[in-house]
């Protein structure tokens, strides 16, 4: 930082901010249909290379403010991956979302990728205060859960590894979801994809509030894992939003969100069927809005939205 005071030099003009907004249609790449708004470009990083993405607008005003001048304290935070992009919160420690696009040649299975070669790591993109270190897993009680699955990631080695930088991990209860329940619902989601031209998924946490009986008021808490203020905060739950492109053009879509706890294994997964505009209001965002002058059809109408019976092995290295 420089020092202030110095004689002749001239004020800098106080920071242009164009805000982001939490709009998720930009970055799935590949649908074209039309715009809303204005669209400006945000940039998303990994270690090899910038990526320059529309992202929806409305008609949002340039804010120039003298408080700006040194900066915002607010970044989007959104980087891409091989197979995925995530934006991820400084103060929760989790990722705000996950985007992947999913085909049927995505899911190949490349010979040379090995599971067993990734390892979870810290995220050198993040800033060192809000970093995770798979350590502070340990003893938890929690699973290393994540968002965009490895079994997602089988297309390379590259994309593999990225699967286990913990800005992709999630705390999430082992035994009865994240090794059972949720592994299914990730399988489900994968043979979806093998029926449509493209499928967009969404996957992210979500802190939902509880009923107090007695006093009939509503309050959000969770646990955290670390200690203070180095914290990772426990989401009660997960949400998944898909976003189906059929052949025809046409597009089906379907909104899920599951509790961060032990699910029976016979429950039907229509149960945590949820509208996407709920989801949206619990998150903050707003998924697919480039698409809001199209028509979306219901996905679990049009297909059969129901779990295998499978059961899958144990994820390495979860815990």
């Amino acid at each position: 930082m420089r020092r202030a005071g110095g004689r002749g030099r001239s004020r800098a003009p106080p920071q242009v901010l164009r805000g982001f907004r939490p709009a998720l249609a930009g970055l799935a790449a590949g649908i074209c249909i039309g715009s809303i708004g204005s669209l400006f470009l945000l940039t998303v990083e990994d270690d090899e290379r910038k990526l320059s993405v529309p992202v929806t607008r409305r008609q949002e005003p340039a804010i120039v403010h003298e408080a700006l001048r040194y900066g915002a304290p607010s970044k989007a935070n959104v980087h891409a991956r091989s197979g995925y992009v995530v934006s991820y919160d400084y103060r929760t420690r989790n990722a705000s979302w996950v985007l992947e696009y999913l085909t049927k040649d995505s899911l190949q299975v490349v010979e040379d990728t090995d599971r067993t070669k990734s390892h979870f790591s810290v995220d050198v993109l993040t800033p060192e205060p809000f970093r995770v270190h798979p350590n502070v897993f340990t003893k938890s009680g929690y699973d290393k859960g994540h968002l965009a699955p490895a079994r997602d990631m089988s297309s390379s080695q590259k994309a593999m590894d990225e699967s286990f930088l913990m800005t992709n991990i999630s705390p999430q209860v082992g035994v009865g979801f994240n090794r059972t329940y949720w592994s299914r619902f990730e399988g489900f989601v994968r043979h979806l994809a093998n029926q449509f031209d493209g499928l967009y998924v969404v996957t992210g946490p979500l802190f939902l509030p509880k009923k107090n009986k007695k006093t009939g008021e509503f309050h959000v808490s969770y646990p955290v894992l670390g200690t203070p203020p180095d914290v990772v905060a426990v989401p009660t739950h997960f949400f998944k939003v898909l976003l189906g492109r059929k052949r025809d053009g046409s597009f089906l879509t379907a909104g899920f969100i599951l509790p961060n706890q032990v699910i029976p294994e016979q429950k039907n997964l229509l149960d945590f069927l949820t509208p996407v505009d709920v989801i949206e209001k619990y998150a903050g965002l707003l998924f697919f809005d480039k698409l809001d002058h199209v028509e979306k059809l219901e996905l679990c109408k049009e297909t059969k939205c129901a779990l295998t019976k499978a059961t899958y092995k144990r994820a390495v290295g979860a815990q």
